[in-house]
């Protein structure tokens, strides 16, 4: 179906997109949506995904096949390389203190994650987890 509107006064897809959504955050009914993990889950990640960019062991996985192990999309990874590699020094600064992460460190904060979800902190999530039930 043609449009309604003339071609002169119609705006580009995603730029009415970006303006709606403007539009939508100045409303007083907006609320930011919930985050899908805890704080310290996302750095854990983080954590992980630095130490996966910093390796230089010839047999190192695929992004793809990291993000699978760490349970994330590689999409998710492929976002935190591209910050990374704009931006390395703020990775260092929090990576210089407090060592290597550890699984068990990991699994903490996914305990953490699943409370602050049972909670309803979070946002429910879309898919279930892969190896867990």
């Amino acid at each position: 179906m043609p449009s309604l509107y003339q071609k002169w006064c119609r705006a580009e897809p995603n730029e009415a997109r970006m303006a709606n959504l403007a539009k939508a955050r100045r409303s007083p009914r907006y609320h930011r949506p919930r985050p899908w993990r805890s704080s310290e889950e996302s750095r854990m990640i983080r954590r992980f995904v630095w130490q996966w960019l910093t390796c230089r062991d010839r047999s190192k996985p695929s992004a793809r096949s990291w993000a699978r192990q760490l349970d994330v999309s590689h999409t998710w990874v492929q976002k935190l390389l591209k910050r990374f590699q704009a931006d390395p020094s703020e990775m260092q600064r929090e990576v210089l203190g407090e060592g290597d992460p550890t699984f068990a460190q990991l699994i903490r904060a996914r305990e953490d994650t699943r409370q602050m979800r049972e909670r309803g902190e979070l946002r429910l999530s879309r898919q279930p987890i892969l190896g867990r039930s």
